[in-house]
């Protein structure tokens, strides 16, 4: 574990458990962070450090004043359908500055219907959940960038997977690949459920360049397009494996 000069003690010889069992108990007894781990906020003033189990190990997680290292900025591509029938490819960028847990859609003169507004939130709360990492402290700022076509609003729970993997990205510090895309719904237990309009969607992430759209288990796997493989996969989980 890195050490860090700015809080540099001497520590007794302990196993790394022992001395972040120590740690944990004497953090988690005071109440701003307590209530702060509750409401996906850190309250209260000066330092805080906690150590939590991640998806790569432990993970330090830093608030000071604002201090904490932020996730990194990152785009990736939603395979969607417009109200014709036609698949299309719709960029997201996700970007993060210090805030108190603000999210804020950035799509222009364009709609954002609420079923986008729910499946925004609750990818983030999946991906803290699958990463074991906190954006508290930190605002979301989410750019859409909507296709040239008479598409006025934006919306659909389909997405939420992708957007999971594009936080979970940041989080991991990690660059999603535009080869592989997702649609599904993710449920609370980290499930994919069906959704619909595979066939569109597969022909237009082969038309954008992807060599694999990665679906709901349950959802039609023997769509055949030349050019691009249409993958079945449990969880949310299995997804992030096959992408990241």
């Amino acid at each position: 574990m890195a050490s860090d000069d700015s809080t540099a003690t001497q520590l007794p010889s302990d196993s790394e458990s022992d001395v972040i069992g120590r740690i944990e108990d004497e953090i988690l007894s005071r109440r701003g962070f307590l209530v702060g781990l509750a409401t996906g906020g850190v309250g209260g003033a000066g330092a805080v450090l906690g150590l939590t189990r991640s998806d790569e190990g432990f993970q330090s997680l830093a608030t000071l004043a604002g201090g904490a290292t932020l996730p990194a900025m990152v785009q990736y591509y939603l395979p969607a359908v417009d109200s014709s029938g036609e698949g299309l490819i719709l960029p997201v960028k996700f970007a993060f500055s210090e805030g108190d847990g603000e999210l804020f859609v950035d799509v222009g003169d364009v709609e954002v219907r609420h079923d986008l507004q729910l499946a925004l939130r609750e990818a983030t709360e999946t991906a803290t959940r699958l990463t074991g990492r906190s954006l508290a402290g930190t605002a979301i700022r989410v750019t859409f960038d909507p296709p040239d076509s008479d598409v006025l609003a934006l919306g659909g729970k389909s997405w939420e997977a992708g957007l999971t993997v594009a936080l979970v990205a940041s989080l991991r510090r990690q660059s999603p690949p535009r080869t592989k895309q997702i649609t599904g719904i993710v449920n609370d237990e980290g499930v994919l459920l069906p959704v619909g309009e595979i066939e569109a969607k597969a022909r237009a992430a082969r038309a954008f360049g992807a060599a694999e759209l990665i679906v709901p288990e349950g959802n039609p796997s023997d769509v055949t397009i030349q050019g691009i493989r249409v993958v079945e996969v449990a969880s949310i989980r299995d997804a992030l494996d096959r992408i990241l």
